[in-house]
């Protein structure tokens, strides 16, 4: 293996529409609110959160995905509970 080889070995580049697998748990940030479910987005993937009302926006949250379709990169998930606040507050 080149020295080339071996520096990058393992390294990967990130995408920008991450697939969810259902069941899995994850920390987003709550970007909006209609009262009722709240939006996070992953690049361009988008999360439909329901249980995220007005105080969970520009938290951090945890997130159960209850579905996901990766040909549209878009899925739902149940709020577990706030696990942070957002790093930029005004």
């Amino acid at each position: 293996m080149s020295f080339l080889g071996k520096y990058l070995k393992g390294w990967r580049f990130r995408t920008s529409r991450p697939a969810l697998e259902q069941g899995s748990e994850v920390d987003v940030f709550i970007a909006e609110s209609n009262g009722t479910s709240g939006r996070a987005y992953i690049g361009d993937t988008e999360l439909v959160v329901e249980g995220a009302g007005p105080g969970t926006v520009e938290k951090q949250v945890r997130v159960r995905v209850t579905e996901f379709d990766e040909t549209t990169a878009s899925g739902r998930g149940e709020l577990l509970e706030i696990v942070g606040e957002s790093s930029y507050e005004g």
